[in-house]
Parts: structure tokens; C-alpha cells; sequence
């Protein structure tokens, strides 16, 4: 509780020292993978990862809260409030069974999804004169999981579909800490309203789950938003 106070604390300095405060929103429409590391070095984990190997990317999201502070024309700090649905996915496959049952499903197919509160800290550098900027930066976020979500879609030989999900946080360790990098332009409509757009690439550092196979999430969205300038 005293780290949240003194963390308070040094962002209302430091938007008493800024040039400029801006406050906004943005959505990200992100790309969701994750690799896969062998922890232990058993040939157990080699095993589980190549049974892995056709699990694929899927289309996740990150949305939220922002605040910017201007410290000079070029340089500004931001941190916010976002949600973040990220994962993986393993398409449909055929279910073998001997002696066929024609009650049972004969195709499977599963959605991990992971959903994160996060504070992220990005540190900004904005170049050019006119209306339109183009941006850099670098930062990290550190988000608290607030739930993981297994979700399997049941395909009947009639064509019959049955979707059954499962959610926990169990077994899954709470915090990931993720690096950031980003480049786009933002543009400024008038001397309140600053949109902008920019592609973020995003790497969480602290595997999901403590378990021989290291599973790490990734991410590569557009992230597009507004700020409106308060001073």
C-alpha cells in the first residue's frame, strides 16, 4: 500500500510539473502468440512441446485509460489503466475413435485467452513542427491476471456445434511484466484534440505457469487513440 501512495504521489508532481497533461483512450486490435521454452531439460518437455507445434496466433485486444505528461516539445512520459485479452489458439481437429461412436463429437478445436489489468510506464520522443508528429517509444506494463479462459468448440458428424468453457486463475502466476515498443504519428485536430496511431510490439518476461514447458505471451497490434490536452 505505501509503494501505491508514493507511486500517486510522483505522478501528481509530476503532472504539476508538465508542460502539457493530456488524458485518453485507445484500443489496440493485437496479433496473440507465445513461445514455448523447454524449463528442465527433459526429454518429457521436448515431447509436449512438439505436441504444441499447431497451436496458432489469434486476434486479441488491448483498451484503456491514458494519461500523458509533456515535459518539453520532444519528450513525455504516460502511464494509464488498460484491459488486455491475449493468447493463442489450436484449430479444429478430427477426433479419431475406434469403434466409432456417431453420438460423439468428431471434430475439436480450442481458444486459450488470458485477460490482464495492467499499468503500463512508456517514456515518449515526438518529431516535427505541423500538425502532424511522428512518435517513438519505449516502456513496460505490468499486469495482474485477472482471469484464463479455455474455451472448446464440439463438431458433430450432423453438423451440430456445442461450445463448453472453463475459467480459473489456479496454478497461473498473477503478474506478467511486459517490455514495449512503439512508432506511429499522431496528429493534432485543434489545440484540445490529438489522435494517434501506432504500431506496439509487446513481450511478457515472467512465463504464464511454473511448469517444465516455459510458456511466454507476445503481441503485435495497431494501437490507435485521442488524448485531450488539459494545459
Amino acid at each position: 500500500m505505501k509503494q501505491v501512495f508514493i507511486l500517486i504521489a510522483s505522478f501528481i508532481s509530476l503532472a504539476a510539473q508538465a508542460q502539457k497533461v493530456l488524458i485518453g483512450f485507445n484500443f489496440s486490435t493485437d496479433y496473440d502468440h507465445r513461445t514455448l521454452k523447454n524449463s528442465d531439460g527433459s526429454s518429457t518437455a521436448d515431447i509436449v512441446i512438439k505436441s504444441r507445434n499447431d497451436e496458432t496466433a489469434r486476434f486479441g485486444y488491448t483498451t484503456g485509460l491514458n494519461a500523458s505528461f509533456s515535459l518539453s516539445k520532444q519528450f513525455a512520459l504516460e502511464t494509464g489503466i488498460q484491459y488486455s485479452n491475449k493468447g493463442y489458439q489450436r484449430k479444429g481437429q478430427y477426433i479419431l475413435m475406434t469403434p466409432i461412436d456417431p453420438t460423439a463429437p468428431v471434430k475439436v478445436g480450442w481458444v486459450y485467452a488470458y485477460q490482464y489489468i495492467g499499468i503500463p510506464v512508456k517514456a515518449t520522443c515526438s518529431f516535427g513542427k505541423s500538425r502532424l508528429r511522428f512518435i517513438t517509444g519505449i516502456g513496460f506494463t505490468t499486469s495482474l491476471l485477472i482471469n484464463y479462459k479455455q474455451s472448446a468448440t464440439y463438431e458433430y458428424a450432423n453438423g451440430r456445434t456445442e461450445k463448453r468453457r472453463n475459467s480459473t486463475t489456479s496454478g497461473f502466476n498473477k503478474i506478467d511484466l511486459s517490455p514495449m515498443i512503439s512508432a506511429g504519428a499522431s496528429y493534432k485536430m485543434n489545440r484540445h484534440i490529438q489522435l494517434f496511431a501506432e504500431p506496439t510490439f509487446r513481450y511478457g518476461l515472467i512465463r504464464v505457469k511454473d511448469a517444465p514447458v516455459s510458456e511466454k505471451l507476445w503481441n503485435a497490434g495497431l494501437n490507435v487513440g485521442m488524448y485531450y490536452v488539459m494545459k
